[in-house]
Parts: C-alpha cells; sequence; structure tokens
C-alpha cells in the first residue's frame, strides 16, 4: 500500500463531520458507515497482500513519509471533538448529545486511539505528544504505558490483560482489560499514567465550564473510544497461546501469535493496523511498511465486522473457535521452526 493512500481516513474525517453537522436520523450515517459500509466494502474491495519491496520500505520509513497523515488526522480529531462539543452546546435534547457523543467517539476511538498507538510506539518528543494529547481526549493515556511495556512483552499469555482467552466473551473481556491494564500501567510508570489522569482531567474540565451536556459528551464519547479500543484487543490475540519455557519465560513472539485481516479498505483507514502480526514482531516499524504474513491465523473479515461478530458471542464462538483449534494443530512445528 503506497503510503499516499493512508489518506484515506479522510473519507471518515467527511462522514463524521457530517454526521455531527445535522439531527437524527442524519446522525446515525458515520455508524452505519463503520458497522455497514466498511464491511461491505472490505467485501467488495477484498485483501491485499502485497509487502513493500527493499526500496520502499527504505522511503516508506521515513518520518516525512509516515507524518503527514497522522498529523493530519490528529489535528481532525481535536477539532471533531470541539465541533461535536459545540453542536450539544446548542442542542435541546439528550439523546442527540448522547447519539453524538457516540459518533464522535467511534472517531476518536477507531482512529483516534489507533493513531495513538502509532505514534506512542516512537522515541521522538512531538510523535510522544501528539500520542499523549489522543489518548487522553479519551481518557487512555495510560494506554501507551501499557501497550508499549506491558502488552507487547506479555502478548498471548495469561499474563497479558489485552489478550483475550478462549472461550472467553467479549464482555467479560473488556471489564477484564480495562480493569486490569490501569493497574498493570500502575505497576509499570505511576508518574506517567499520573500525569496522563492529569491531562485527561484538564480536558474534562475544559468540557464542565461550557455545562452538563458538553460535559456528558465529552465523558461519554471518550468511553465509547475505548471501549472501541478494548473490543479490537480482543480480535487480536483471541484464544492464541505463546508455550510456557519455565521460569516465567515463554517462547519468542511471532506472526503467528496475532490475528491477521488483509482487507485492504479497512487496513487502509486503520493505517494498517489490522497487519498486527508484524507490528508485534517488529514494534518499531511504521504502519507504512507493515508485512502481510501467510502463517499468520487471518480473521475472515476486517476489523469493523469482526466487533459485530465479537457482540454476539455464540456466533463468535462458532465462528472462531475452530480456527484456533486449527491453529493450536499447526502451533507446534511453525513455533518451533521460529525459536
Amino acid at each position: 500500500m503506497h503510503p499516499i493512500q493512508f489518506f484515506a481516513f479522510l473519507i471518515f474525517t467527511v462522514i463524521a463531520f457530517w454526521g455531527v453537522s445535522y439531527p437524527f436520523p442524519a446522525s446515525l450515517v458515520p455508524v452505519l458507515f463503520v458497522f455497514v459500509g466498511i464491511p461491505l466494502f472490505d467485501a467488495a474491495i477484498g485483501v491485499d497482500k502485497k509487502n513493500p519491496t527493499k526500496e520502499e520500505e527504505n522511503l516508506w520509513k521515513l518520518p516525512k513519509v509516515w507524518g503527514p497523515a497522522l498529523y493530519l488526522f490528529a489535528f481532525t480529531h481535536v477539532a471533531l471533538i470541539f465541533y461535536g462539543a459545540s453542536t450539544v452546546y446548542h442542542t435541546t435534547s439528550w439523546m442527540e448529545v448522547l447519539l453524538l457523543a457516540f459518533v464522535v467517539g467511534l472517531y476518536t476511538g477507531g482512529l483516534g486511539i489507533t493513531v495513538g498507538h502509532e505514534l506512542c510506539h516512537k522515541k521522538e518528543k512531538l510523535p510522544r505528544f501528539v500520542a499523549d494529547l489522543l489518548l487522553s481526549s479519551v481518557w487512555y493515556q495510560h494506554f501507551a504505558v501499557e501497550h508499549v511495556r506491558g502488552h507487547h512483552l506479555m502478548v498471548s499469555t495469561p499474563e497479558d490483560p489485552a489478550s483475550a482467552r478462549l472461550n472467553e466473551n467479549v464482555y467479560a473481556f473488556v471489564i477484564r482489560s480495562i480493569k486490569d491494564s490501569f493497574k498493570h500501567a500502575l505497576k509499570i510508570d505511576q508518574k506517567k499514567v499520573l500525569i496522563g489522569i492529569s491531562l485527561s482531567a484538564l480536558w474534562t474540565l475544559v468540557s464542565a465550564l461550557f455545562g452538563w451536556k458538553v460535559f456528558v459528551f465529552f465523558i461519554f464519547q471518550g468511553i465509547t473510544g475505548f471501549v472501541l479500543l478494548e473490543l479490537v484487543n480482543y480480535l487480536e490475540h483471541y484464544g492464541l497461546s505463546r508455550k510456557a519455557l519455565g521460569n516465567g519465560r515463554y517462547e519468542k513472539v511471532t506472526p503467528i501469535h496475532s490475528w491477521n485481516s488483509a482487507h485492504k479498505f479497512s487496513n487502509l483507514l486503520l493505517f494498517n493496523l489490522q497487519r498486527h502480526s508484524d507490528h508485534h514482531a517488529l514494534a518499531h516499524l511504521p504502519y507504512t511498511i507493515l508485512k502481510h504474513h501467510d502463517e499468520a491465523p487471518q480473521l475472515p473479515s476486517g476489523y469493523p465486522g469482526m466487533i459485530l461478530l465479537a457482540l454476539i458471542p455464540p456466533l463468535w464462538f462458532k465462528v472462531m473457535n475452530p480456527k484456533v483449534e486449527h491453529w493450536k494443530m499447526r502451533h507446534i512445528s511453525v513455533s518451533e521452526s521460529s525459536l
């Protein structure tokens, strides 16, 4: 995927701003786009398994290539929160307040946390500052601590709050992951987490200055955002496990320990987040050069479609448990060849 294609996120930007601009039922359009439109586009456009060449990697890994789309998104993220707040300030309907908060939360969670995730892996001050800004706007800045210094070390093990276990339903997982991820982040770096809470509190204080409707809007869009993140976490490692080697050690993380989706449209909107196996194998790589791995377990749809499936646990288990069992049969030979 050429980096210019990742500006496709602007499609969602236009739809989100349009949805916030008009009252119900027009405000439902962004919701329909995410949970109906994207899965349909994924089905129509299909998958893209092409990987960048060595020459493309050398160019596309540069900040001047991966940076513009992310920083432009960050501007739209903040702008949509303020635009949404302005809209609810002038509405008289509490239903409209909650609906607009949900619409904005789909954007700040689906894309905002995705971009925050990408930037929190960088070492430079600017991307890390932008990551903190985005994540604190949805009350989830501790994710930058726990994800980088916790999840990446413990992924697909019982010690990782963000790895879903076989037969664990999505509702139980979301509650467990929210609670345990925060507790683990505090153990890793309490000072950083408290700074993040202060940033979130500042966002919240500003919203409260404009009255109850804006305050509730801001809180609810944040809840929508971080719950959406945890729904994605559920998809990414469901039922997968690394072999214990004893003494608290586990086999090396390889591409087989994350679920992937090669569906092109959703990957473009999500900055290649669905090429998750390569991200865990080489976390420092920018989204522009993440690779598809055929040996990684593959989801039957992109993340939006899989979220809908996960929300109905009996259907999720019916579809995914056989895939996990198939993965287990292949796991021994694949993992041993990677040790």
